[in-house]
């Protein structure tokens, strides 16, 4: 029988989290900065200007779905390992981290099909 207990690897898999969170969060960075400097700040043609609507919408969107998937998460309390579990915060926060990218696939998935509607009219 497993003791949930007291895993035997618990201290190697939370290492690795941390490894890979750093990992993931000094790339980002890196490609921030990278971006920046490719893209400089002399000329902004129409193209630059409707990329950064785009990338200030999608950020916007990211955003609020998130802050509405936050309040609308179940605060029931659930059952982990044989105990209750019970705060508030961090059901909520595990609701958003489930919801959040399944609503936007689904945003998504309608933008698409609606610019391919308009694309073909215009085709026509």
């Amino acid at each position: 029988m497993i003791d949930y207990e007291s895993p035997v690897y618990v201290s190697i898999v939370l290492y690795t989290i941390y490894a890979l969170l750093l990992l993931a969060v000094g790339l980002t960075v890196w490609s921030v900065v990278r971006g920046m400097r490719r893209q400089g700040r002399a000329d902004l043609a129409v193209a630059d200007r409707r990329q950064r609507k785009v990338a200030l919408a999608t950020l916007g969107l990211v955003v609020v779905v998130m802050a509405i998937a936050w309040l609308l998460g179940s605060t029931s309390p659930l059952s982990v390992n044989g105990q209750p579990y019970a705060d508030a915060f961090w059901l909520r926060t595990s609701d958003m981290l489930i919801m959040t990218p399944l609503v936007l696939i689904a945003i998504i998935g309608v933008l698409m099909i609606i610019s391919e509607i308009v694309r073909r009219k215009h085709h026509v």
